[in-house]
């Protein structure tokens, strides 16, 4: 079943799916939650570049652009991550929770394989995938109810992120996602 963003049945779907993940962690829908625990409670394991006692290795990956990927190793069911420590808090804390939602739909992980015609190694990319672990993701760490309780009480995208530890970017998608743009748009330009 292939994941479209724009019907509504999976949007809900999704915003159903979150609030379960949010009660096994007993973490209602006002309560800010930090992806760290949420990776705890799968389990799953953290690491960075340091992590793997080369220096030399560690340095060139924070050069590059990447902001993590995940894995699980054969008869493990463990989650093993790697985030990109030169990225920020806010940007790791949205790759991690992106990354436990792969895992969390069961999501077929991308394959990396040698291109026939090019001679290049490329990763495979399931748009579909990736836009429903972005949004699972993003419910999970920003609730319907508290979207709504937070743009009922005016606060701007600014102080939701602050709250949740979370980039201003994310908030504002959150918004435009429960329909809640237009009055955000509107208390927030009385506010300027």
């Amino acid at each position: 079943m292939s994941y479209n963003r724009g019907d509504y049945r999976d949007k809900w779907r999704i915003e159903r799916r979150a609030a379960v993940v949010r009660g096994k962690l007993k973490v209602d829908q006002l309560e800010p939650l930090s992806p760290w625990q949420l990776a705890d409670a799968l389990p799953a394991h953290i690491f960075y570049p340091e992590d793997f006692g080369d220096a030399e290795l560690a340095d060139r990956l924070r050069r590059i652009k990447w902001d993590g990927f995940a894995f699980c190793c054969d008869g493990d069911p463990t989650l093993m991550i790697l985030l990109n420590p030169a990225r920020s808090e806010k940007r790791q804390a949205a790759t991690l929770m992106e990354e436990l939602s792969h895992h969390l739909l069961r999501h077929t992980p991308c394959s990396i394989a040698l291109n026939p015609k090019t001679g290049f190694v490329e990763r495979s990319y399931d748009r579909s995938q990736e836009d429903e672990a972005y949004d699972l993701g993003a419910a999970i760490l920003l609730p319907k109810e508290r979207i709504q309780q937070d743009v009922a009480a005016k606060l701007t995208a600014d102080e939701i992120a602050a709250v949740h530890r979370c980039s201003e970017e994310l908030v504002i998608y959150r918004i435009k996602r429960m329909r809640l743009w237009q009055r955000y748009e509107k208390y927030a330009a009385e506010g300027t």
